[in-house]
């Protein structure tokens, strides 16, 4: 039914509200992780004692239950008995049970195929459990990088709901609102923005009947009047009294059922996702389409421990280089995991398993304990927060493990001459020159050759000391290797290299001029551009490091000064502060200033004393001689202080009419034309590369570990309706600690920063900022050439294993199909990171191409194509993923 408001405006009268039950996954918060994940066992024991109860019954009140996330889950499903497995499938099938699709509620973070990976469980329960899972949600969480769209649609995925909390943050549009959500490619997926997920709770609803039907549901009608909601249904989700991470609520049945019994109007259903979207689906032509990515607000948090995330972007790299040594190995049949004279290649699926789960685990939203600002010393505080670093160093741990049998592994295959130093792996698929400072526990392997079970692995211990051995521009083939003799290398002990304190460097690229005063750059001349590169009315040097804090130092709390969120059902203001008063500085004294010429380079490190941090800043500027890009490195220590405080390296541009472009996954997100209203504006989660550039000229930052920037200002709690670029000022936040729970309330000890700054002529491109970003993202990895060959090693000494193609088609993942338990061959991801089809051709190199299959997004043929010569050639449509299987053998010529 529907009805005019006193305006004359067409509004609905509320038939039915589907109350979405489940529990809030966070991994912590609430209790230390592992207590976690016991819980969810119990929690889950439970609904399936209160949906039983109520089977022999279709009333609107019986009890039903959604798994909100996966992962907890797959964890119950690994100590479950078949007899509560069999339970739990027999409440699935009659729809009182329902799994939707997420693996947690997840950080952007991730980018496109580390959201795959998340999926991936999804194939087993739907083949092995029998499963249909179609619909996926997250709350707590306030956005997703936008390719989620099209990993979700390739998913089998047909609707994806979000309960954001404001809390320090906020929602887009105006909610609740049910839309099509359209990514870059078009496509569009249904989303509901819906209220906060204990918004039930909230309205009273399954604690004080009265209290709803006098008091929150006349507010909730006047509320629904007020957003334009035209709909005669509405989801609210509820938890548990006790709030994130609770179990069944049994009383929600009494309550549903006395209120349809007294009351009535509108019906109350306890429901599953499927229910309130099936109950949507007449109605889906009238909804409204919205283009856009969902820019977060939560994620500066992830900065309060900027050390382990920046560990975790390279844990990330590594893992998808050791899936791709694995794979090619997998196609030599060299090296399979039923492998019997290697028992440790059995043992690869199980680690691979666990470093990624740990990896996700670190970019999940749940940092900390919920007292973790207020009470930093607590026990609870540390116990947590030692379990949630736990996942980025296990990662870590086992992503170097993978990688160092992954390239030794192939390095074993390949016959050893006299004088052989070391092997040189590049993993992607186009020529790179590479010069290096060659870490000496690379040269020589500590005990015997014959022993690399242990010795192989020193070579990724973190060296310390005095470099000594370089190499000289190299070229190594795409996705492929070469030796490198002892010979090619130069041997020059750092402490010989010239050292002077010039004020100006050059190079062929570029003319620096540095402050030997208070640090930082003053000019920067690019030779090929003929251009400054310094905005020198910015205020600020460039690659200086910059300390904010809030001015107060008095206030009792003075994260309010911040943001002050006034919680409630029907709060519509943020408690951002866009005000508030802070200091901010750079370095005071540069405390010295050093120039070496290098073999391969030049290196700039300045010392700089900068006032609030807990050592001097030292940032280092590298020139390579064989390329025209620059790379800065800064590191200092945080101290113990609690007080609000942030730190950034500035890069003030002089790039007149700048336009800002990032890396959102493989996607190139403008900001302000490529978001949705009313999300983030005031900072940015990078993936690999941003980009400023006008229609003449530009520059490309590369951030290969730290995710965090802001552009034009610096712009926290400002709460942008619109973003304007007004001037081309590029600032890379490295730490702040302004959460005021759930994250850390300081960080001490160590944090770096890393940027590499590529000038380029011309306006943007995107093919080559992916190119660069991923050179940046994914260094040359390095092996021994000490370590005994295998007896029947013949590979050539330098080979591509496969040709694959260069951007705009993006190479996203390659792996062993076996590990994703079944089949044969390899399974390669790519995505057309552009908006005009393209032709990918992949071809043999080193393994020859036989076959190819089309895949689902979980690697499952869906059809066969046609290899021609060793080629297979397939179709991307703009901003589309692509999934293939490959089946190789090794060449006979080689």
């Amino acid at each position: 039914m529907k009805r005019q408001d006193e305006g004359g405006s067409v509004v609905s009268e509320l038939a039915a509200i589907y109350l979405v039950h489940h529990s809030h996954t966070d991994v912590g918060y609430t209790h230390d992780q592992p207590i976690v994940w016991e819980l969810y066992r119990r929690f889950l024991d439970a609904a399936l004692d209160a949906c039983e109860r109520d089977l022999d019954t279709d009333a609107e009140w019986a009890m039903r239950w959604t798994v909100e996330t996966t992962a907890p889950l797959l964890h119950w499903l690994q100590n479950a008995s078949d007899r509560q497995v069999e339970r739990f499938l027999r409440l699935a099938k009659a729809k009182r049970i329902e799994v939707t699709a997420m693996f947690a509620n997840l950080t952007p973070l991730c980018d496109t195929d580390e959201l795959i990976e998340s999926l991936q469980p999804l194939h087993r329960l739907r083949t092995d459990f029998g499963l249909d899972i179609r619909y996926a949600m997250n709350c707590d969480v306030n956005g997703h990088n936008w390719t989620l769209v099209d990993v979700l649609l390739d998913a089998g995925i047909e609707g994806f709901s979000m309960a954001i909390n404001e809390h320090f943050g906020g929602a887009p549009l105006v909610r609740p609102m049910v839309f099509r959500w359209q990514e870059p490619s078009g496509r569009t997926l249904l989303a509901f923005n819906g209220f906060v997920y204990v918004m039930a709770n909230w309205l009273c609803i399954g604690s004080n009947l009265t209290t709803f039907f006098d008091e929150w549901l006349p507010k909730l009608h006047h509320h629904l009047q007020q957003v334009g909601w035209t709909l005669p249904v509405l989801m609210l989700q509820v938890v548990h009294p006790f709030g994130d991470n609770g179990s069944v609520w049994l009383a929600l049945r009494e309550f549903v059922r006395r209120w349809n019994e007294q009351v009535g109007e509108p019906r109350l259903c306890l429901a599953t996702p499927r229910q309130w979207w099936d109950a949507l689906r007449s109605f889906t032509d009238q909804l409204p389409t919205y283009r856009g990515d969902w820019t977060d607000y939560w994620n500066f948090g992830c900065i309060s421990s900027a050390r382990e995330t920046a560990i975790n972007r390279c844990n990330r790299g590594r893992l998808l280089v050791a899936d791709q040594l694995f794979a090619f190995l997998s196609g030599m049949r060299r090296a399979t995991t039923d492998d019997t004279s290697q028992p440790f290649l059995t043992r690869l699926p199980a680690l691979r398993s666990q470093a990624w789960q740990s990896l996700l685990l670190w970019d999940e939203h749940t940092w900390g304990a919920d007292i973790s600002v207020r009470h930093p010393e607590s026990e609870d505080t540390y116990s947590q927060w030692h379990h949630k670093a736990h996942y980025a160093y296990h990662a870590s741990s086992l992503s170097l493990l993978l990688q160092r049998d992954g390239i030794a592994e192939l390095a074993k295959q390949i016959p050893r001459q006299e004088g052989d130093g070391l092997i040189a792996f590049n993993p992607l698929p186009w020529r790179r020159v590479v010069a290096a400072a060659v870490p000496p526990q690379v040269l020589r392997l500590r005990g015997t050759p014959d022993d690399p079970t242990a010795s192989r692995h020193s070579q990724d211990r973190e060296f310390v000391g005095t470099r000594r051995w370089w190499l000289p521009p190299t070229e190594v083939p795409p996705i492929g290797y070469c030796v490198i003799v002892s010979s090619q290398l130069l041997e020059r002990p750092e402490e010989e290299l010239p050292v002077s304190d010039d004020e100006v460097v050059e190079t062929d690229w570029h003319c620096l001029t540095f402050d030997r005063t208070q640090g930082g750059i003053v000019s920067w001349r690019d030779k090929r551009l003929k251009r400054e590169l310094v905005d020198e009315k910015a205020g600020w040097r460039f690659a200086g490091v910059v300390y904010e804090r809030v001015t107060d130092l008095q206030h009792p709390w003075a994260r309010h000064l911040l943001c002050e969120t006034r919680f409630g059902a029907f709060v519509h203001q943020r408690g951002f502060k866009p005000d508030w008063p802070a200091d901010r500085w750079s370095s005071q004294r540069c405390l010295s200033h050093r120039v070496v010429q290098t073999p391969i380079g030049i290196e700039v490190t300045q010392v700089l004393e900068v006032p609030g941090l807990a050592s001097p800043a030292t940032v280092r500027v590298r020139l390579p001689f064989h390329s025209p890009h620059l790379e800065v490195e800064a590191e200092w220590l945080m101290g113990m202080t609690t007080h609000p405080e942030g730190t950034y390296l500035a890069f003030p541009f002089a790039i007149p009419n700048a336009i800002a472009r990032l890396d959102i996954g493989g996607c190139a997100m403008q900001p302000e034309v490529d978001q949705l209203p009313g999300c983030c504006r005031d900072y940015f989660t990078v993936q690999r590369w941003l980009d400023l550039s006008n229609g003449e000229f530009g520059v490309t930052v590369a951030c290969p570990i730290n995710p965090m920037v802001q552009l034009g200002d610096f712009h926290f709690a400002h709460n942008q309706a619109r973003f304007e670029l007004r001037r081309a000022l590029f600032l890379g936040w490295v730490t702040n600690n302004y959460w005021e729970t759930n994250f850390r309330a300081s960080q001490p000890g160590k944090v770096g920063a890393c940027y590499w700054l590529l000038p380029h002529q011309g306006g943007f491109d995107e093919a080559a900022a992916h190119r660069f970003g991923a050179e940046a993202s994914v260094p040359i990895v390095w092996q021994s050439a000490m370590e005994l060959p295998d007896p029947n090693a013949s590979l050539p000494r330098s080979a591509t294993l496969l040709t694959l193609p260069e951007p705009p088609i993006l190479l996203l993942h390659m792996a062993p199909s076996w590990a994703y338990g079944d089949g044969d061959g390899i399974l390669l991801r790519l995505l057309n990171a552009s908006d005009r089809p393209q032709r990918a051709l992949i071809g043999s190199g080193l393994l020859r191409l036989h076959a190819a299959e089309r895949c689902d997004l979980f690697g499952v043929p869906q059809q066969a194509l046609p290899v021609v010569d060793g080629q297979v050639i397939v179709e991307l449509p703009p901003r589309r993923l692509l999934t293939l299987r490959l089946h190789c053998h090794l060449s006979e010529r080689r």
